[in-house]
């Protein structure tokens, strides 16, 4: 088992041949990786003995060294439990205390909008995000892929319902907010932070992928569709196990909502629509289970729009990845 180490320790093994340095507050002995270093020894030597996360985070992802878990030999700090660090940190301050640079609410100045389970709710958030996300948004970026598993992790820990706005989906959802926050006391603001520290894995695809289509797709099934279809597609997406996206623009018809051309026809037992047309830039799409879809059902203009769920699995459904600039993951 891994033991701890002072910084102090670090630095007497600055030596080819014996070489210890920190990274992310963990100690690891490359005496033995000196050689197979891509880079060279004369990289390693350079930070022997010291705090080497900056120099490694400006070319590696944490990824790489979970590839070598026989470098770890200890981590520094005291004898502090992981649950007592967490306790610690989740009661202080947040943001850089620089003043007048973070809302005041961050340092525990009064606020009429935020109060104590607002920063339970931040600190839970933040902890997820920086295990279960940070130490995979490149390689998940450069895949254009996000686990399913992250998706059904986020439920549990009671943050995608949050992303759908107040009041909380108790009916539906499993789970209870993040944080210990109550359901009945869950506000915009509580909403707000999460997207706040979500935005923090650094990736624009992963924060849209994991949250932007359930963000903007489920909230018009949840107050507009009928009981039956509630009851029917809330549960899986607010679990993770389904995903679901909101259809709107078009390859010509982006902003002007009002002027798509994707139709719905009525068949003549009047039992279904059959649907046919495009929709392009769709967050989540290219992975949904469920579309939530503007159609034109009349005439000319707005007055002519209709809302559809159309499901993935109904015939002539097809999507396709979009080879965008960024946000490759959503």
């Amino acid at each position: 088992m891994p033991k701890t180490l002072t910084v102090e320790e670090v630095a007497q093994h600055k030596t080819e041949n014996s070489i210890w340095i920190i990274v992310h507050d963990k100690v690891y002995d490359v005496t033995n990786f000196l050689n197979e270093h891509p880079g060279g020894k004369k990289v390693l030597l350079k930070v022997a003995g010291t705090d080497a996360t900056k120099q490694f985070d400006n070319f590696h992802s944490l990824d790489v060294v979970k590839k070598y878990p026989q470098l770890l030999i200890g981590s520094i700090g005291s004898e502090q439990t992981e649950s007592e660090a967490d306790t610690a940190s989740s009661e202080g301050p947040y943001g850089d205390l620089v003043p007048f640079g973070d809302p005041s609410w961050y340092q525990d100045f009064q606020s009429p909008y935020y109060g104590e389970s607002h920063r339970r709710l931040r600190a839970a958030v933040r902890k997820f995000v920086e295990t279960e996300i940070m130490p995979h948004s490149f390689e998940w970026d450069e895949a254009k892929h996000i686990p399913k598993e992250l998706f059904i992790k986020a439920a549990k820990v009671g943050i995608l319902p949050a992303v759908c706005g107040a009041p909380w989906p108790t009916k539906f959802a499993k789970y209870p907010p993040a944080g210990g926050v109550k359901p009945e006391e869950f506000d915009h603001f509580h909403e707000f932070i999460v997207t706040d520290e979500l935005a923090r894995c650094g990736s624009g695809g992963i924060l849209w992928g994991l949250t932007g289509g359930l963000g903007i797709g489920l909230p018009p099934i949840l107050k507009f569709a009928n009981e039956e279809l509630r009851n029917r597609i809330a549960p899986g997406c607010l679990s993770g196990e389904k995903n679901i996206c909101l259809a709107i623009t078009e390859p010509y018809a982006g902003s002007d909502v009002a002027g798509l051309k994707t139709e719905a026809k009525l068949t003549d037992d009047g039992q279904h629509y059959i649907v046919n047309g495009e929709k392009k830039w769709i967050t989540n799409g290219v992975f949904a289970d469920y579309f939530t879809v503007a159609v034109r059902t009349g005439g000319p203009g707005m007055g002519g729009v209709s809302l559809l769920l159309i499901e993935r699995s109904r015939p002539g459904v097809k999507t396709r990845q979009m080879q965008c600039t960024g946000v490759w993951a959503s």
